[in-house]
């Protein structure tokens, strides 16, 4: 498969929900207590809690907003440091600027109070949590890579599977410096002998394989051919009877063959999947 096969890695997804709904209540419960030194629990303390809540919601939207802008222009693997620090400056002053903007705007209208320690204070504790929120945001980053990184892993493994596999219908044999094609419908069998694997057709042709037993049984459709045993791959074509011995081992009658046993066991583990292949 060639690279332009591959597809482009999109842009990453945060799944941020229930952080948001756990963090927020919680940065507000802290940043209240490091904030607010007589607490009373009144009618302000009920809408100081309510604000700052909301106000941390908006700050927090307004930093998701500039990290999903700057995943569209400078990607991580591209650009780690410069988008590690451009990360960190941009959301801070965009988080600060948010925050001071909401702040002024309370105290101008709603307050009855003037606003005390803010820039002294609030600043630093909500410089903080700027930062503890990108930390969240990177590591939401890299999880997601991760889950990419094993989605197209998995892809691949797909799409290589594939191609080895086919739904060509055939299998490749090579005779010298030519390659056959060998159709599934006219294979008997496979089998293994003096370590060396071998191809059988129904019209008695023997193929010299250059793959072992266990990877051509990767390669062919566990539909038509069934791995009986070590030595053996079958399809329905060679299969004359079978008969249920003690302690669920069936004894399979082949079809006469010069180069073939006469019978041989399929082990009591094997036996339901054998019984499940034949009658399809």
């Amino acid at each position: 498969m060639s690279a332009e096969s591959i597809p482009s890695r999109s842009l990453p997804v945060y799944y941020d929900k229930w952080i948001q709904i756990i963090g927020i209540p919680v940065i507000t419960a802290f940043a209240y207590y490091l904030t607010y030194d007589d607490i009373k629990l009144n009618r302000w303390f009920v809408y100081e809690v309510l604000s700052d809540a909301f106000k941390i919601f908006l700050v927090w939207q307004a930093v998701r907003a500039v990290i999903i802008r700057l995943d569209k222009n400078y990607s991580w693997h591209k650009h780690l440091i410069f988008r590690l620090i451009i990360q960190i400056i941009s959301t801070c002053v965009v988080g600060i600027l948010t925050l001071s903007f909401l702040v002024l705007l309370e105290y101008r209208f709603i307050r009855p109070y003037q606003i005390e320690h803010f820039w002294s204070f609030d600043v630093i504790i909500a410089l903080i949590f700027l930062l503890f929120i990108n930390g969240i945001y990177i590591g939401l980053y890299f999880y997601d890579s991760y889950l990419q990184s094993q989605t197209e892993k998995y892809k691949l493994v797909q799409e290589l599977q594939q191609e080895t596999t086919g739904n060509h219908e055939h299998l490749l044999v090579r005779i010298g410096k030519r390659e056959i094609r060998v159709p599934y419908s006219e294979i008997s069998c496979a089998y293994s002998e003096a370590k060396e694997t071998y191809l059988l057709t129904i019209d008695n042709k023997t193929y010299l394989l250059d793959s072992s037993l266990d990877r051509l049984e990767e390669q062919l459709p566990a539909s038509v051919f069934f791995r009986a045993n070590r030595k053996f791959i079958l399809t329905v074509h060679l299969v004359q009877s079978y008969t249920t011995e003690t302690h669920g081992k069936l004894t399979v009658q082949l079809i006469s063959h010069p180069k073939l046993p006469e019978n041989f066991t399929i082990s009591r583990d094997k036996a339901p999947a054998f019984r499940r292949w034949l009658k399809r």
